[in-house]
């Protein structure tokens, strides 16, 4: 029973560096100090997708090699969260020419239904090479392959925002929190037990819609997963030195840093 995942993107909305700003050699020479814009690649033996379709989504999977996908999950809609989703074109045509299934609670559907208005629009059967999706309204626990998904309403200023809680049979393998403020009481005793939690933080100091390093720390602590990654980092964190400071069992992501199970 395998379970796995990749960042392929840890960085905030701006990426790391960002444009326009000088940075010392020594930050810009340490690769895990490059952060593209947020989102993961989750693999069993029975499902692969990704939460979210970043602005780098066709380079992301690229330099992770990863060949196939079965379905995307959406956060929420902001930018550097759905702005490649037109290149899961790519899969429509591994898929025969079918649409592509996608997965958002109604907001967030409604939101890439405007944006991507061209796809949603289309009607089969289409020139080789365009972008079908198949929506699926996210509006409870659902399960695709051998993982039972659970949406997690997060508050992310006016709009919110879902995480997701990853379970195969009766485990809870993953909590993926990207773009949060705080992680409410019911939500962290639903992630009792998860073996690893992925938590926003996104810089030392505090932010109105995203928790900051000592906010993130303190969700931290009341999850109590074995394993706690860091993600949507700004340029705050010098990786190395940032790391060092941290308790034993918290992370920062990284992008193309790999978690797996083979249990």
């Amino acid at each position: 029973m395998s379970f796995s995942f990749i960042f392929l993107g840890s960085g905030t909305s701006h990426g790391v560096p960002i444009i326009a700003k000088e940075y010392p050699l020594e930050f810009l020479a340490n690769p895990k100090n490059h952060r593209t814009r947020p989102s993961i690649y989750v693999a069993t033996d029975q499902i692969k997708l990704v939460v979210d379709t970043s602005p780098e989504f066709r380079i992301q999977m690229l330099r992770e090699q990863i060949p196939w996908l079965d379905a995307v999950l959406f956060t929420h809609s902001h930018a550097d969260h759905i702005m490649g989703l037109d290149d899961c074109r790519r899969f429509c045509d591994l898929r025969g020419g079918k649409p592509f299934p996608i997965y958002a609670n109604e907001p967030t559907m409604k939101d890439l239904r405007r944006v991507f208005a061209y796809a949603f629009a289309a009607t089969p059967p289409l020139p080789k090479h365009y972008f079908v999706p198949e929506p699926n309204l996210i509006s409870g626990p659902f399960n695709l392959g051998d993982l039972e998904i659970t949406p997690l309403p997060l508050p992310h200023g006016s709009m919110g925002t879902l995480g997701f809680l990853f379970s195969q049979q009766g485990r809870k393998r993953l909590a993926y929190l990207s773009d949060c403020k705080e992680v409410p009481a019911p939500i962290v005793e639903e992630l009792r037990g998860v073996e690893v939690a992925v938590l926003d933080a996104l810089r030392r100091t505090p932010h109105p819609t995203h928790m900051c390093l000592d906010e993130a720390l303190t969700a931290a602590r009341r999850i109590g997963a074995a394993r706690t990654l860091f993600t949507h980092l700004t340029h705050d964190y010098d990786h190395d030195a940032a790391q060092a400071e941290l308790p034993s069992g918290v992370e920062l992501a990284y992008d193309g840093l790999r978690v797996n199970w083979e249990t």
